[in-house]
């Protein structure tokens, strides 16, 4: 059964939040984005869906963004029973994941260190549910390079305008000098 989750005004999930803090991630808000990928892709996902909760997949134009194609994800939410899927994993984020998930269950994806593949899970079935765009920051732990420095923004996509049906992620990610 479905826990309720318990939605603040400022974004976020309270259990989802303490997780992501717990890993050293944090929600950001929308209008304090740093990275300039993050601050594009979110302007273009609003031009593209308008006055709608979400825009189609299909509508997402990837030549617009095609120099940003190795910083991107795209994670496929499947509802009966829910799962999430990698659909799309850009070249940056395949070698910060250490390989290249596309097809496989984000809960079987090994890349994270610790459980954090399942905050991440908890993550995007919340941005899900929630059908709008989240962006977080902070660092991780990634078995292949080390800890880095993030900032993503993820955006939900829908097909027939009513539920979420994908997550399009954009991901920066900055090595930390080692100490």
């Amino acid at each position: 059964m479905m826990q309720q989750m318990e939605t603040h005004r400022d974004g976020g999930d309270a259990e989802v939040r303490a997780e992501a803090d717990a890993h050293g991630i944090e929600f950001r808000r929308l209008k304090d984005l740093r990275e300039p990928l993050c601050r594009d892709m979110l302007a273009y996902w609003n031009e593209v869906r308008g006055a709608r909760a979400m825009p189609h997949p299909g509508e997402i134009d990837p030549v617009r963004f095609a120099r940003h194609m190795p910083n991107l994800l795209m994670v496929q939410v499947n509802w009966d029973p829910f799962d999430l899927t990698y659909r799309l994993l850009g070249g940056d984020v395949v070698n910060a994941h250490g390989a290249n998930f596309r097809g496989r269950r984000v809960l079987d994806s090994p890349s994270h260190t610790g459980s954090f593949s399942k905050v991440l899970f908890r993550f995007y079935k919340f941005v899900a549910g929630e059908q709008r765009p989240y962006a977080v920051a902070g660092t991780m732990e990634y078995t292949a390079r080390g800890r880095v420095g993030v900032e993503a923004v993820y955006l939900p996509l829908s097909l027939d305008g009513s539920r979420t049906d994908r997550i399009l992620g954009a991901v920066i990610s900055t090595e930390l000098s080692r100490r």
